[in-house]
């Protein structure tokens, strides 16, 4: 029901939403459709779309071809980015048409390299995606993994030179945000939205 009001708010009819699965696929949603298919990126380059991911500590990654038109939205958490959906968009922009190099990005709200710190087996499988560079030890044994730095390098990586990082951690900047980890007693949360689109009447 959020995102519908926001989306009336905006001007849009309806959502084009993905059912998020903590991959790396990417689907093209020109309108929306249920039931909703599972990725965690999805693009269009229809005019009067609106496109949006949730996030709850993942980021919420927003990609727009200025020249085209065409827009991308990803979600991505420790799996995601272990799995590149960043760079999956990307490609799949570029796919349909975009130079890498025109694409701008921004990277939403999420948990910062201050407080996300994972295990040894998901270390593991990040250092097995060729991406050891973003993990660094932590507190009492744990290790952080940087997704705020992993994600920017795979975006310059295929050539986005424009990327906006908010550098706003969901887990410690404050109680008007929403994080998966800083849940209440009560095991309650939220979760963020990112949205994207271009108005109807755009050329």
């Amino acid at each position: 029901r959020n995102r519908d009001a926001v989306a009336r708010r905006l001007g849009f009819d309806a959502v084009a939403r993905v059912r998020q699965v903590h991959g790396n696929g990417v689907v093209r949603l020109d309108r929306a459709v249920e039931p909703w298919p599972e990725a965690d990126a999805l693009w269009t380059d229809r005019p009067g779309v609106l496109l949006s991911v949730a996030a709850a500590d993942c980021a919420p990654i927003l990609v727009v071809d200025p020249a085209s038109g065409r827009i991308g939205a990803a979600h991505a958490g420790w799996q995601g980015t272990r799995l590149r959906v960043a760079q999956a968009l990307v490609r799949a922009l570029v796919g349909a048409g975009s130079r890498a190099s025109a694409l701008v990005a921004s990277i939403g709200p999420s948990i910062g390299p201050c407080c996300y710190t994972i295990d040894a087996a998901r270390a593991d499988l990040v250092r097995a995606s060729g991406q050891s560079a973003y993990l660094h030890p932590g507190p009492d044994g744990a290790i952080v993994f940087d997704l705020w730095s992993a994600n920017v390098a795979q975006l310059q990586d295929l050539g986005v030179e424009s990327i906006e990082l908010s550098r706003i951690c969901t887990r410690s900047g404050g109680h008007d945000l929403w994080s998966y980890r800083g849940r209440d007693a009560d095991g309650r949360y939220g979760t963020h939205l990112g949205f994207i689109g271009r108005d109807a009447g755009a050329a």
